[in-house]
């Protein structure tokens, strides 16, 4: 998009920014092509009423199965880091269907808090094979489908969910890139987990191209401190021309900025903004935690002391929005 374009756009979003709709939300599951189920999140604009409802982990006030308002609706798909679900993003997810944006999130089976059994190379490859079957599920399926504009679809992607992002906008992982980049700086934390052996191997090296899926359908992207960055063959970036947005932490101590974010930055062509993100964490990019979840999991819950969660969340979740409002550019009408 032009960048005179993309000032009106984004004038345009923030204009209409308090013209909120209610909230419907709608919880599914659909199994996977080895039969394990897929739980699907979608948050969406409704008219019909809404009702403080408990969503796994998080309450919030939704119409639960509401009737959904609006047509040519675009539709944002949110992939988790990790071990994580798809709650992890349901209060940005819940901004965006207020202002007329389909929130559609998954669970990825092997790879979730439940459940990480699958090996890292699986989680890897699987992971875009999942989100392309979810987004299939949406725009062919869903009963809704007919309320969405199929040639607006948007990715949100954290951590693990960043280095899916990037294999389904084309990138492609040079594991080669790996071992050369551990081989020089052994503190990078990947380079010292479980699975670095394998990854610096000959056999990782060796894996063809053509076993990672790429989905065309996909016209912008947010990637928030996305992991293995410094793998990604620098050719299969320079090819990708979708919008992308990168955000990262300053003291992120599992995907360091340098390495990753600025690594993409330097070889991505229409990245159109970068954020390094002053004092915050890894786990800075997921919602703010409960006083429950402080206690349950405390290392993903705890920031340095001169950062604000709430308030970084805030900002975040509202620049993310007139990202994807300026990008996809359609509005609910």
């Amino acid at each position: 998009m032009p960048v005179f374009l993309r000032i009106v756009a984004a004038v345009v979003a923030v204009m209409f920014a308090s013209q909120a709709f209610a909230v419907g939300f709608q919880y599914l599951s659909i199994p996977d092509d080895a039969g394990r189920p897929i739980e699907i999140g979608i948050w969406y604009p409704s008219k019909s009423t809404m009702a403080s409802t408990t969503i796994g982990m998080v309450a919030q006030s939704v119409a639960l199965n509401g009737d959904i308002d609006g047509s040519g609706l675009p539709t944002v798909i949110f992939s988790h880091g990790s071990a994580g679900w798809f709650g992890d993003r349901s209060d940005m997810a819940l901004a965006f269907a207020q202002q007329g944006i389909v929130a559609v999130s998954l669970t990825y089976p092997g790879d979730n808090y439940r459940d990480s059994n699958d090996r890292v190379l699986r989680q890897m490859t699987s992971r875009p094979v999942v989100t392309s079957q979810v987004l299939d599920y949406v725009l062919e399926t869903w009963s809704d489908r007919e309320h969405l504009d199929k040639s607006e679809v948007g990715f949100y992607g954290f951590s693990a969910g960043g280095f899916t992002g990037l294999i389904e906008l084309g990138g492609v992982p040079n594991w080669t890139l790996f071992s050369q980049h551990c081989a020089a700086d052994p503190t990078e934390p990947v380079c010292k987990e479980g699975a670095a052996t394998f990854l610096s191997s000959p056999k990782a090296a060796a894996m063809p191209t053509s076993i990672w899926h790429h989905d065309p359908r996909i016209k912008a992207a947010v990637l928030a401190s996305p992991g293995f960055s410094f793998t990604f063959d620098p050719t299969s970036l320079e090819a990708i021309k979708t919008p992308v947005e990168l955000w990262g932490g300053s003291n992120d101590e599992f995907v360091p900025y340098a390495s990753n974010v600025s690594y993409l930055k330097d070889h991505m062509p229409n990245v159109l903004r970068t954020h390094e993100v002053e004092n915050a964490k890894h786990y800075a990019f997921l919602r703010p935690c409960s006083a429950a979840s402080k206690a349950k999991t405390p290392d993903y819950c705890t920031d340095l002391p001169e950062f604000d969660r709430v308030a970084f969340q805030q900002s975040f979740n509202r620049e993310v929005l007139q990202f994807f409002q300026a990008e996809l550019r359609r509005k609910a009408r």
